[in-house]
């Protein structure tokens, strides 16, 4: 009578399979959270390149006010008293990290520049109080309570935006 079973070459190809397999089912490593906080730096970070963008187009100062106890930010032009309009939805810039369901969960932690930063006509930044940037402007960003953090740059003097 011959026995039946299983060889140690078949247990091991067997064993990675499943493995092979497993790692195909498992969820991706980032969570959630990661991801709206990267579409949430993604987005600031578009929108401070329109509004430098508009000044330079239009030679008149565009610059965002945020309000990081709200967790949202506006695009206005000349004045804080003039929001600009948003491209895509024709309605008034604002952006509400509360009411937009990508952005849940998401925090503006604080900004280094008196929560308000406007471009001149050449595209350099200033802060609230009207003087140019002396250093990097930063926007942090976070989300889950703080568990993961992104930061928003302009460069002092040419307003380049980066995501660190």
């Amino acid at each position: 009578m011959k026995k039946r079973g299983f060889t140690l070459i078949e247990l091991v190809m067997l064993i990675v399979i499943i493995g092979i397999v497993a790692l195909a089912v498992m969820p991706k490593a980032t969570t959630g959270s990661a991801v709206r906080l990267e579409a949430a730096c993604q987005k600031i970070a578009s929108d401070l390149r329109y509004a430098q963008e508009m000044t330079l187009a239009q030679q008149v100062r565009f610059g965002i006010s945020f309000d990081p106890v709200n967790e949202a930010y506006f695009v206005y032009r000349v004045t804080i008293a003039t929001k600009s309009i948003d491209p895509q939805t024709r309605n008034n810039f604002d952006v509400s990290f509360v009411t937009l369901n990508e952005f849940k969960g998401i925090d503006i932690a604080s900004t280094s520049f008196s929560n308000k930063v406007e471009f001149d006509s050449v595209g350099a930044p200033y802060d609230g109080d009207g003087d140019i940037l002396s250093s990097q402007g930063i926007i942090t960003l976070q989300a889950q309570g703080g568990a993961y953090s992104r930061t928003v740059r302009i460069e002092a003097k040419t307003g380049k935006v980066t995501i660190q």
